[in-house]
């Protein structure tokens, strides 16, 4: 409770101190008008009935999730734009802190005309993926603490979240609805460890991941405004087991994620109603019968209440079955692990409360049956896992 108080007592001095640097920058207009300057910080509290999310959780308080980040927007012409996100990310035992480039890109109009626009982007980009995948560290952008896990996992967050390299983009406005479409083709963080027990049936190796171009598109369509959203993504990721020399608990071996996500979305005034279904294609080395070729299926439903305009309560529920031949587990027992890894349920109940345009709290409580996400470096000894809990969410943030 002393770590967490310190914390808290530390996040709101950034962000009081953030809020006044930048507000001072535009006061004396040190920065020319092309240029812009946001950020945020978000800190998490997390309790569970059993086992651990975002650091030693259970039967306690862990203050694991931090995030901050800063970005900068610079448009010298009107067809020319760079954009940067430094990002520093504390996330239990997943991340235990660090700084990146969150994104660094240049975004080129080739042209543009009255109902739309075409162009190209290059460098660090964001992989277009379902409705949050853009904006997932921007916790203003979604209704709950944590984005639904059976499709938005955090403990593959690394290579799923951006690539290096380039993308085309097209925008086409019309009387009937607006199409967004979108083509990444990049390289993918290497860090995979968190999710190596799923792609290598095993905790004990060695060696590291390579990974492959990959390619990330999403076609999208949006009626009077954003009122009605319809998008499909698909990605294809490759990537190389590397054991190292004399290793012999695994040899090398090339896996393959191919997810197909369709998305839908209602926002009315008062009340926002949301849902997505992923059918993914695995190809990951021992993890399964059958070559370890397998089909991961996930879905969620929903919806979203203004109580007040400060106030929104949300209602969802998630699920996912890692192998959708084998709902009830009885593959991954047969490697030696407990059967509700390859399965997980839950329903989660939010309150939003925006204090301000600036400052934002929630709480959430998840009822979980299963354990499919759970995160692996917070939770080392699988066996102890324990297949119905708890998870209670604290989270204040805060953006400039």
């Amino acid at each position: 409770m002393k770590l967490a108080n310190r914390i808290g007592h530390l996040f709101i001095a950034i962000a009081v101190l953030a809020s006044y640097s930048v507000r001072g920058f535009a006061e004396s207009q040190i920065l020319p008008e092309e240029v812009q300057i946001h950020g945020f910080l978000t800190q998490g509290f997390f309790h569970t009935s059993d086992n651990n999310v975002y650091g030693q959780s259970d039967d306690g308080i862990s203050p694991g999730l931090s995030e901050i980040g800063l970005n900068v927007n610079y448009q010298p012409w009107h067809n020319l734009r760079f954009a940067a996100q430094g990002l520093y990310r504390r996330a239990g035992d997943v991340d235990t802190g660090s700084v990146r480039l969150d994104y660094g890109l240049a975004d080129l109009t080739l042209f543009e005309y009255d109902s739309g626009k075409v162009g190209i982007r290059g460098g660090r980009i964001k992989n277009p993926f379902g409705l949050y995948n853009d904006t997932r560290d921007v916790s203003f952008t979604h209704p709950t603490i944590l984005l639904p896990q059976g499709i938005y996992f955090d403990r593959s967050r690394s290579l799923l979240i951006s690539a290096d390299g380039g993308s085309f983009y097209a925008e086409q406005r019309t009387d009937f609805g607006d199409f967004n479409f979108k083509f990444n083709v990049g390289i993918p963080s290497r860090d995979l460890k968190e999710i190596q027990t799923v792609v290598l049936g095993t905790q004990n190796a060695q060696g590291s991941f390579e990974t492959k171009p990959a390619i990330a598109t999403q076609l999208s369509y949006e009626i009077n405004g954003g009122e009605y959203i319809f998008a499909v993504s698909y990605t294809d990721f490759e990537f190389d087991f590397i054991p190292v020399a004399g290793e012999k608990v695994v040899p090398q071996n090339r896996s393959q994620i191919q997810p197909l996500l369709f998305s839908a979305q209602y926002n009315g005034e008062n009340f926002t109603l949301t849902g997505e279904y992923e059918y993914r294609w695995n190809t990951l080395g021992r993890f399964a019968t059958q070559g370890g070729k397998f089909v991961t299926e996930s879905w969620y439903v929903e919806g979203s209440y203004r109580i007040v305009p400060q106030l929104q309560a949300t209602v969802r529920y998630d699920t996912i079955s890692v192998d959708k031949s084998d709902r009830d587990g009885l593959g991954a027992e047969a490697l030696g692990f407990p059967r509700h890894v390859a399965f997980a349920q839950d329903w989660v109940f939010g309150l939003r409360w925006d204090i301000t345009p600036s400052w934002m709290v929630r709480a959430d409580y998840t009822r979980v049956h299963g354990t499919a996400w759970l995160p692996q470096a917070d939770n080392p000894v699988v066996n102890n896992d324990v297949q119905d809990w708890d998870l209670y969410g604290l989270q204040l943030s805060f953006k400039f």
